[in-house]
């Protein structure tokens, strides 16, 4: 079982930090946008919510569908990690949904659905000696 390294699951839940989630399309196209609204739920679970996603959201389905990995890349300053993960769930309502929810209202953003992503991999990307170590 992987689990995010503590500097990781805090710099997810920086809103001053840099995310940008990558997908893959039916045909191979590499996918990627900025995902502010995102974090980590626990030290297992990423979230991202969908507000305008369009050609993101149909290649989530597509990894869902194919147990295929997306990454999310976070960055602040001198720090970067790459997280790859399987797709777990899309919710548009429950517990979870309805807390994120009264969190996306609150800055003025309608959440369609909330994409759950699980931990597979950690990756430190930091422009460091330790850049492409495998961390988790």
């Amino acid at each position: 079982m992987v689990k995010l390294p503590e500097e990781v699951f805090a710099l997810l839940n920086d809103q001053k930090a840099a995310k940008v989630l990558g997908t893959r399309s039916s045909n191979n196209d590499v996918h990627i946008i900025n995902v502010g609204g995102s974090g980590a739920i626990d030290h297992e679970t990423l979230f991202v919510g969908e507000i305008f996603m369009r050609k993101t959201s149909d290649n989530l389905k597509l990894a869902q569908k194919e147990k295929s990995k997306v990454a999310l890349l976070v960055s602040q300053g001198f720090k970067s990690y790459e997280v790859k993960a399987s797709v777990k769930d899309y919710q548009t309502s429950g517990p979870v949904f309805d807390k994120m929810a009264a969190v996306f209202k609150s800055m003025k953003f309608d959440l369609k659905g909330l994409w759950l992503l699980h931990v597979e991999e950690v990756w430190n990307e930091s422009p460091t000696f330790d850049a492409g170590k495998k961390m988790a």
